[in-house]
C-alpha cells in the first residue's frame, strides 16, 4: 500500500496489508491495521494517533494481537468486565485512574498483561475497560501497550472489526501457529513490533499521563 494521506501512519519498517478505521477526526485517528514486518511475518494491531500541529499524526497507543487464540482470551475478559464482573487488585496504572476491577491475563518476572475496568478518570466518571501490557524495567512496571474500550456500544463495533480482520488473515502462516493458546498469548504480548528509542522512553513516559488526560477530556466531551 502506498504512503498516501489516507494510509495509516505506521512505522516505516512496516508494510500495511489492510486496515479499517474505527473513527477518524481532524485530531484523533483510531484504526485496526494488519501489516507485514521486515521479517515477513504479519501482525494485527489497534492504533490510536493524534494529529500534532508540527509533527502530523503521532502514535499515542498501540496494542498488538498476533493470534486468534490471544484475541479470544481478551474478548472473554473484556466482556466479563463490561458486564460488571472482575476482581479487586493493585495494578500499575496512572493515579489519574480509579480501578473498579481487573483481571491479570498473564504475568512473568518481566511482562504483565492485565485488563482493568475504570470507574473514574480525574473528575470524570466512566465505565471504560482498558487492556494493558507492562514491562518490568529499572525496578518498576512501565507501560508498553494499551487499548481502551469506552463502553459496550464501542466494544461491539471494535470487536467485530478486529475479529473480521483476524479471520481474514487466519490462512496466513505466522509466528505462534501451532502453539498452545497460553504460549501464543505470551508471545504476542511481549512484541512491540516497532523500535523503542531508550533515550526518549523516559520523556515519553513522563508526558504519558498528560496525553491520557487530554484524550479523555477530548473524547468524553
Amino acid at each position: 500500500m502506498s504512503n498516501q494521506d489516507n494510509d495509516p501512519p505506521v512505522h516505516e519498517s512496516l508494510t500495511v496489508i489492510e486496515f479499517t478505521d474505527i473513527y477518524r477526526t481532524e485530531e484523533w485517528w483510531k484504526a485496526v491495521v494488519r501489516y507485514r514486518l521486515e521479517s515477513n511475518s504479519e501482525e494485527t494491531a489497534i492504533y490510536l494517533w493524534h494529529n500534532d500541529d508540527d509533527d502530523g499524526w503521532t502514535r499515542k497507543n498501540k496494542y498488538v494481537i498476533k493470534t486468534e487464540e490471544a484475541w479470544e482470551t481478551d474478548r472473554q475478559v473484556i466482556k466479563s468486565l463490561l458486564d460488571g464482573q472482575g476482581n479487586d487488585g493493585d495494578f500499575p496504572v496512572s493515579d489519574y485512574y480509579n480501578i473498579d476491577a481487573g483481571t491479570t491475563v498473564s504475568k512473568s518476572d518481566d511482562w504483565w498483561k492485565a485488563i482493568v475496568r475504570i470507574d473514574q478518570k480525574g473528575s470524570y466518571e466512566t465505565e471504560e475497560v482498558i487492556v494493558y501490557l507492562w514491562q518490568y524495567q529499572d525496578d518498576k512496571w512501565r507501560r508498553r501497550q494499551k487499548y481502551a474500550i469506552k463502553d459496550n456500544d464501542s466494544w461491539a463495533e471494535e470487536r467485530d472489526i478486529i475479529s473480521s480482520m483476524l479471520s481474514d488473515s487466519a490462512g496466513q502462516v505466522s509466528p505462534g501457529a501451532g502453539e498452545t493458546p497460553a504460549t501464543a498469548t505470551d508471545r504476542s504480548d511481549t512484541s512491540t513490533s516497532e523500535p523503542i528509542d531508550s533515550s526518549i522512553m523516559k520523556e515519553l513516559e513522563e508526558i504519558g499521563d498528560d496525553i491520557e488526560k487530554h484524550l479523555s477530556e477530548t473524547l468524553d466531551n
